[in-house]
């Protein structure tokens, strides 16, 4: 198995800037320390505050939960109803009375209590068919959390990688400021010698002075980058905060696995907005029954009991005491009714054909979704293969470089030659640095993002560690 290291080292003569490129030349703890009301953030401290705090996670979620509450809401229409109605009247005016033979006005109280119940027997498989498209639905927002979740992972990676990127490249050009300082001071004994003119002074003053620009430039980008984190993170502005990065020393990558058609094949196996996709396809193929179940006859069985009283009494008996009412006065029916669609203005025709429409569309977008994850995986698969000839050239590129600046330094100390070629040897030199330290961690970014474009990519593994799969 074929290990590609993320840095070679150039030559054993490389100053201190070369050897502060290395990964781990200069570990964390080497840096300034935070003031003490400064909190501290690790890697996996990133991961676990962005999984609790982000709100797409946290609008997933609630959209999982509301799928959930819609499976439940489908299961109950399996089940029967039941409610119980009761009510007090008192009707006042003239009434007939059966013991006078003759029109009496009087008020009359009445009161009645009854219970209902209701079960749909058969409704064209509708309430099946819409269980089942519910279930889907719902299985499709949990990998869609699960997808989210993994979504925010990446991002706090990259934005990590982006920040260790960023603080490398502020210390190569801090080292530059000091390298320039000093050849500066070197140029003003030469100056003060007469030996060199004092154009070259005033060269090497501006110099420092872009150096200096160019540093605070870095320290820029690098706030940027910590500001982004920030913000992934869902972390108070107004707080400071020192992110601890990961000791990414010794780093390596395994190229044995970067085959292009199994890269592709691995993806359509794992990734989890392609299941998502088909999830959704499914339940708009369910959407299709559901709408056709409307062409078929609906079966109920329904019943109900009750009892009633009034003030006359049975039969004109005003003695008739309360609960000897509602004793005689019980009763209740049983009925089993059918309901036959004959002809609904097309209303039927219309459903079923935009339900068709949606599961066509569902269809559509899951072929678009499976083409789009192999562009992805081809995508990344060729910037990973850029990145190592990337490396590969910066490595070489800053080798000559490092040279070249010797070189010319030490021409120029002997006067064989000016500012200009010293000045152009250095500025080649330190560009070739932040070259390489870029190109070093976008070949590690590129590996992570082919883990994350085939699937490979778990909340739970670390930045170095192997891609847990799911």
């Amino acid at each position: 198995m074929r290990r590609l290291p993320l840095f070679r080292p150039v030559s054993a003569g490389l100053s201190l800037l070369a050897v502060l490129l290395a990964f781990g030349a200069a570990p964390a703890t080497a840096q300034m320390q935070p003031p003490q009301d400064t909190t501290q953030v690790t890697f996996d401290e990133a991961v676990r505050t962005a999984l609790d705090q982000n709100t797409n996670i946290k609008r997933a979620q609630a959209q999982a939960r509301q799928s959930n509450v819609q499976v439940r809401s489908e299961w109950m229409d399996f089940a029967p109803n039941l409610s119980i109605d009761s009510d007090v009247t008192r009707r006042v005016g003239r009434n007939f009375s059966q013991v006078t033979g003759d029109f009496t006005t009087q008020s009359t109280d009445f009161f009645n209590l009854s219970g209902r119940s209701s079960i749909t027997l058969f409704n064209g498989f509708e309430n099946i068919s819409s269980l089942r498209g519910a279930r889907e639905q719902a299985g499709a927002d949990q990998t869609n959390l699960k997808r989210t979740r993994r979504e925010v992972v990446f991002d706090v990676m990259d934005q990590f990688i982006s920040l260790v990127e960023s603080r490398e490249i502020v210390r190569v050009r801090r080292e530059q400021v000091a390298a320039q300082r000093q050849r500066l001071r070197q140029i003003e004994q030469f100056v003060e010698a007469g030996s060199r003119p004092e154009s070259d002074l005033f060269t090497a003053e501006a110099d420092l002075a872009d150096a200096e620009q160019q540093l605070l430039q870095g320290k820029r980008e690098r706030e940027v980058t910590q500001t982004r984190l920030i913000q992934t993170l869902q972390l108070n502005p107004r707080e400071a905060y020192d992110f601890r990065v990961p000791d990414l020393e010794g780093a390596t990558l395994d190229s044995s696995r970067q085959e292009l058609p199994a890269l592709i094949d691995e993806a359509f196996r794992k990734r989890l907005d392609l299941r998502v996709a088909e999830a959704e396809r499914r339940a708009a193929e369910q959407g299709v029954r559901s709408a056709r179940s409307a062409y078929y006859p609906t079966l109920s069985l329904s019943g109900s009991y009750g009892t009633d009283w009034s003030s006359r009494g049975v039969a004109g008996n005003a003695s008739d005491d309360f609960a000897n009412q509602l004793d005689v006065n019980r009763g209740g029916g049983l009925s089993l009714s059918i309901s036959i669609p004959l002809f609904d203005r097309l209303q039927r025709s219309n459903q079923v054909e935009q339900a068709q429409v949606q599961a066509q569309d569902a269809e559509y977008a899951l072929q678009d979704q499976r083409q789009e994850i192999a562009l992805q995986v081809r995508q990344s698969y060729l910037d990973y293969r850029n990145a190592v000839q990337q490396l590969e050239a910066a490595n070489k590129r800053l080798r000559a470089a490092e040279r070249a600046r010797t070189a010319a330094q030490e021409r120029y100390e002997l006067g064989s030659a000016d500012i200009v070629e010293l000045q152009n040897a250095i500025r080649d030199y330190v560009d070739a640095a932040s070259q390489q330290v870029r190109a070093r961690y976008e070949l590690f970014f590129q590996q992570k993002r082919i883990d994350y474009n085939v699937g490979r990519l778990s909340p739970s593994a670390p930045l170095l560690g192997a891609p847990a799969e799911p």
